[in-house]
């Protein structure tokens, strides 16, 4: 049977306190196969998202389901599919109707963005760390370019994102105190965030620092069958 880990992330602004909140739990197959499910709520933004992400053992993206309501209506959804050479989607928008994708690759995607926050910390996993110092991170896509997530999905190459390590720093938060990697992400035209992911070979969210959306994520919760 798979390895089960459940968590709680709590989407805490500058200003408002606590504007949202995301269940996710994560599946890891006997082959290395991992799955994870994400239920996002924005309360500020009314955005309310269902994530369906997959990745093989070296975290590279297989597939994908999104979902996207906002303020209680139907926003869009959609099924990706990542291989060596193709990325293909399906989707049913809102105002587009239905939209298929097929995107030539000239290499694997190292990552797929789709916007629920326990997935960003699997950008980094295609990070050298014993090369170390700023890395640009090529070829990864994500499913919107807002930095919410509220338009698509519709999936679209990420230029211009780097990655450094800062260091192994050990962080508490409400789930409780982690050895973490600290990144520096760069993207969007110098926008930067902080992220903290756990050692421990499942590079979860520990904490998420965003300047760009006064925003502060942290693990809430985390639970282990």
């Amino acid at each position: 049977m798979s390895r089960y880990r459940y968590g709680v992330i709590d989407y805490v602004g500058d200003a408002v306190g606590l504007r949202g909140r995301e269940e996710w739990t994560l599946t890891v197959a006997e082959d290395g196969t991992r799955t994870l499910r994400a239920h996002c709520r924005m309360w500020d933004s009314g955005i309310e998202r269902d994530v369906v992400h997959t990745v093989s053992p070296a975290f590279r993206p297989m597939r994908t389901f999104i979902g996207h309501r906002m303020a209680g209506e139907f926003l869009g959804e959609g099924w990706f599919v990542m291989g060596d050479a193709l990325l293909e989607s399906h989707l049913l928008l809102r105002e587009e109707g239905r939209v298929s994708q097929r995107i030539d690759l000239a290499a694997p995607p190292p990552f797929f963005v789709p916007h629920a926050v326990c997935c960003d910390s699997w950008i980094v996993p295609s990070y050298d760390l014993a090369a170390g110092g700023r890395q640009d991170l090529v070829g990864g896509f994500r499913s919107s370019p807002r930095p919410n997530g509220a338009t698509g999905p519709y999936a679209e190459e990420m230029t211009g994102i780097a990655a450094a390590l800062v260091g192994e720093e050990t962080v508490t938060v409400p789930a409780g105190t982690f050895p973490t990697w600290h990144f520096l992400l760069t993207s969007d035209g110098g926008a930067e965030e902080h992220l903290w992911t756990t050692r421990d070979g499942d590079w979860l969210m520990v904490r998420l620092r965003s300047d760009r959306l006064s925003s502060t994520y942290h693990l809430a919760e985390l639970r282990e069958e």
